[in-house]
């Protein structure tokens, strides 16, 4: 039978950070750092996708390709797995940021052929910039309005960009919990990064949204 492709939701998703991670353990004369951290993300996102027979995982290197076939009645788990792993991920001091979209895709053996993950890392390189996973404005308009917009787990900033609110959290307990996974992963931040920092400012104030904390302190001060 000839190969076929068919459509699928496709997200890009990028550990940020991976790079120095990796330098660090390589470099250090102890036992690794990161290794055991990395290898356990791995694990989650391999067992939270699992429990969809129809969703393919495939990971490399810092990053990790998500897909379903293309099924509106469908779209609200795959935002809502993808969620948890984010939430897992901060828990254990690892950000990410991503694309998810839709469009034609085939993976087989290792193979991996998509037109989804191209357009999928174009919104991850091009869009998302700070910790989020950007949801594509093309992937909303055709969801509407076989799927209420309201019911998924998004939140839209004032650049007008959708993202996986994955700190939509109820819980007393678990906001103080995630609160905290927060403030231990912007301390250990590099100072002398603009471009971690500013991811940093960023996480704060979704933090303080989403979480009701201060992190993010005033934005001008007297000299």
């Amino acid at each position: 039978m000839p190969l076929q492709l068919a459509s699928h939701f496709v997200a890009f998703i990028d550990l940020l950070g991976f790079s120095e991670m990796v330098r660090i353990d390589c470099e250090s004369s102890h036992a690794p750092k990161y290794l055991e951290i990395l290898y356990d993300a791995h694990l989650r996102a391999a067992t939270l996708f699992s429990k969809d027979l129809d969703s393919g995982l495939t990971q490399f290197s810092d990053s990790i390709v998500l897909s379903r076939p293309f099924d509106l009645a469908c779209l609200a788990d795959f935002i809502s797995t993808i969620a948890a792993w984010q939430r897992s991920l901060l828990l254990d001091g690892l950000l990410c940021r991503g694309g998810v979209t839709f469009g034609k895709h085939f993976v087989k053996d290792r193979f991996l052929f998509s037109k989804g993950l191209i357009d999928a890392y174009r919104l991850e390189s091009t869009q998302a910039k700070h910790p989020r996973i950007v949801i594509s404005e093309n992937l909303l308009q055709l969801a509407h309005p076989t799927v209420e917009i309201g019911t998924l787990n998004l939140i839209q900033e004032e650049d007008g960009i959708s993202f996986i609110d994955y700190l939509a959290i109820d819980n007393q307990n678990e906001k103080e919990k995630f609160s905290a996974a927060i403030q231990t992963v912007m301390a250990a931040s590099p100072n002398g990064d603009a471009s971690v920092q500013e991811k940093m400012r960023w996480l704060a104030r979704y933090a303080d949204h989403k979480l009701g904390t201060n992190l993010s302190g005033p934005r001008f001060a007297i000299l």
